[in-house]
């Protein structure tokens, strides 16, 4: 079942995506997937389907699966340890609200914050790009 998506700030190679997140997870590296189609899947503890976009900012998109028996740990937590893991910022969606643009940015050093998106650049060209920083 899918545990959650993660639009990094800067691509990551797939070596650094299985490391991250076995880290994460607490899972030997042979027990995390890297794959890049959700027909590439096996029955792995943990799959991340990576999905390649551009050279821009935030534009590879992994959305990780769990298997059935995995306990999901809690995403915001989980989000912020892999963005200090991989050393890099990266968009979760905001499941606080009903707006498609609003997502939470976790920093580097894994601090939180809502911000907004370019709603004509995600839906043209699925290009996450900041606009502001939302009020809590």
């Amino acid at each position: 079942m899918i545990w959650f998506d993660a639009v990094l700030e800067h691509p990551a190679d797939d070596e650094l995506v299985r490391r991250c997140f076995a880290a994460l997870l607490e899972q030997d590296v042979q027990g995390v997937d890297v794959v890049h189609g959700v027909e590439n899947m096996r029955n792995a503890p943990v799959t991340c389907v990576v999905h390649e976009g551009s050279a821009n900012d935030y534009s590879q998109l992994v959305t990780t699966y769990l298997a059935e028996a995995f306990r999901q740990p809690d995403i915001l937590a989980s989000g912020a340890r892999l963005a200090q893991l991989l050393d890099r910022s990266l968009l979760l969606a905001n499941d606080a609200t009903a707006n498609p643009y609003s997502f939470i940015l976790v920093s580097r050093t894994g601090a939180l914050s809502i911000v907004s998106v370019d709603p004509e650049a995600l839906d043209t060209h699925d290009r996450y790009i900041i606009l502001k920083q939302e009020e809590p």
